[in-house]
Parts: structure tokens; sequence; C-alpha cells
């Protein structure tokens, strides 16, 4: 180390004051700065407005319009072409499953159950009816 002492910095403690104050004009670099952009943004505000008022801006405008309709178009078109084609492809697949299917069995195989399903019905009629005439007195004629 050297033989010199060290710095011994007291900051004394007081009400701290915002490092900026709105009274207070802004330092010459800073004041010159600020104006700059204030300028610079008011002549952009300007001149989008100039832009958008001109027979340019209205042209930008009508093919940004114009580009944004083309791309809403273009993704119905294909939202509707992918839902075509899936109906196609449904379509498609029920006729091959149509083509495919053995009506001559699907008929007899329906028959077959039908009837016995009547043959079932049939059987507890007539248990009905031979126990109404069990219970019946007999006829005297």
């Amino acid at each position: 180390m050297s033989d010199q002492e060290p710095i011994k910095i007291v900051i004394p403690i007081e009400e701290e004051e915002p490092p900026v104050r709105a009274e207070q004009p802004a330092s010459g670099a800073r004041a010159t700065a600020g104006e700059a952009t204030r300028k610079v943004t008011g002549l952009a505000v300007t001149a989008a407005q100039r832009a958008a008022q001109s027979d340019v801006g209205r042209k930008a405008a009508g093919k940004v319009q114009e580009v944004a309709d083309k791309g809403v178009r273009y993704v119905g078109t294909h939202m509707a072409d992918t839902a075509e084609a899936q109906a196609k492809e449904t379509i498609e697949a029920v006729q091959v499953r149509f083509k495919q299917t053995d009506w001559e069995k699907e008929a007899k195989v329906g028959i077959a159950s039908g009837l016995h399903w009547l043959s079932g019905r049939l059987n507890d009629l007539s248990a009905r009816i031979a126990a109404q005439g069990e219970k019946s007195p007999p006829d005297t004629d």
C-alpha cells in the first residue's frame, strides 16, 4: 500500500430531493436533444397525416386493403376446398363400403332374426291362449 491516507467521503443524510425537478431547466445538451426529438416526432406525425390524406396514401391504403381481401379470400377458398375434399373422401368411403357389403347375406340374417322374434311372440301368444282355455269352464251345449 502507499503511504497516503485513504480518502473518506461523508454524505450527510438530509431529505432526498428528486434527481430532476420540473422547475429546473434541463442541461443544454439534454434540452437540445429533447427539443429535436419533439420536432422530429411532430414532423413524423404531420408527414403521416399528409400521406394518409394524399393520393399516394389513399392508393397505399387501397393496396393494403386489396392484399388483405385477397388473403381473406384465399383462406376462405382453402377452407372450402379442404371441406369439399373431406366430403368427397367420406362419400367414396361410403360407396366402397356399400359395394363391399354382401346384401344377400344381410337380407338372410335380417329375415332370420325377424322370424325368430316373430316365433317367440307366437309362442307367448299360444301359451296365453292355452292358459285361458284351461281357466274357462267347458261349453255345455
